[in-house]
């Protein structure tokens, strides 16, 4: 999917995905164009709709950024709700912790969920968290996630890359967040470049996450982030791309021992959490660093671990250019509410 294998039967491989790439391209193209035309319609709501989503298979941080866009609709005055799908239960429990007040309903049928959110919880307003490609519901701004450290691989339509549409439909969106712009500088240029030409008219912000805390994982005690300096660390993650939260731990001044990377979502058992907290000591280590998402995963089966720290690392995404354009865009929105 990434091109990554360039032997004969990775070559073999890359064909046959090659081959189921272009019949779900034909069913994409198709659903769309049924919509585009009206032979299909999405579902008006009453409360408004903003979509947060991507063109990638996971990875793009759309979990803390719908929480600091939440937070920002919040600060306007509106009282809105986070609608999920919920592939995993980490990522429902991670909005629920950090929006303690805000409703987040959790299911596929996202335009259930919105009138549930209207008439249970009085919510104007619905975020949909990995909605971009969820074109049953009416949605009045839909903001897409680029990745700067991967943001489109080898451009290829799943399953024969990470590409869950083209790339042109980046013309159906009205704002463009690129994240983890500060570990890419020059790659976030360039990628900010390819958006523009897809879409003029798009507004291009960029973003970052900013370790601000740690998080025990088993007694949720809040942990200073000094409390890594001149330590040893095991880095553990199941997320899709870790790249960068290797990057912001390696910057907190630890010293990074080892590292245990699993598949997104990853299911935990405590035989895992045993063999992580070995590995730990094997490293002469004491302290494994994990993210908010796994520590979800982690303390499910298992409530305590003795004789090795597991921390999660809390971040915040900030918006580091062009944050107004998303203020403008929402106003926008609500300017034209009906109450």
């Amino acid at each position: 999917m990434k091109d990554q294998r360039r032997t004969f039967d990775g070559r073999i491989v890359g064909m046959f995905l090659s081959a189921i790439s272009f019949v779900y391209l034909g069913i994409l193209t198709l659903i769309y164009w049924m919509y585009k035309t009206r032979l299909l319609s999405p579902c008006r709501v009453k409360p408004k709709v903003i979509s947060v989503g991507n063109l990638t298979l996971g990875g793009t941080g759309k979990t803390p950024f719908t929480i600091t866009l939440t937070e920002k609709v919040v600060r306007m005055g509106k009282r809105p709700a986070v609608l999920i799908r919920g592939y995993g239960d980490d990522e429902p429990h991670m909005l629920r912790d950090r929006l303690r007040e805000i409703p987040v309903l959790v299911g596929a049928d996202r335009v259930r969920n919105a009138d549930i959110a209207y008439r249970e919880q009085g919510s104007l307003c619905v975020i949909l968290d990995d909605g971009f490609q969820h074109r049953r519901i009416h949605r009045d701004l839909d903001i897409v996630l680029v990745d700067a450290s991967s943001p489109f691989d080898n451009t290829r339509i799943f399953p024969r890359g990470t590409l869950r549409e083209p790339l042109s439909r980046l013309k159906d969106a009205q704002v463009a967040v690129v994240t983890k712009a500060d570990m890419e500088p020059a790659a976030t240029r360039r990628i900010c470049e390819v958006i523009r030409r897809i879409n003029r008219e798009i507004d291009i912000v960029q973003s970052h996450y900013e370790a601000v805390g740690l998080c025990d994982v088993f007694s949720q005690k809040e942990v200073h982030l000094s409390y890594l300096k001149g330590r040893k660390v095991l880095l553990l993650a199941g997320i899709a791309n870790p790249a960068y939260f290797e990057w912001m731990v390696r910057r907190l001044n630890c010293n990074i021992v080892g590292s245990i990377f699993y598949s997104d979502h990853y299911p935990y058992k405590p035989t895992d959490i045993r063999g992580i907290a070995k590995r730990c000591l094997e490293c002469d280590a004491r302290t494994v660093v994990t993210t908010e998402k796994d520590a979800v995963r982690l303390r499910r089966d298992l409530k305590s671990y003795e004789g090795v720290d597991f921390l999660a690392l809390k971040i915040d995404c900030r918006l580091s250019k062009n944050e107004e354009k998303i203020d403008v865009r929402l106003s926008s929105v609500f300017d034209s509410q009906v109450l």
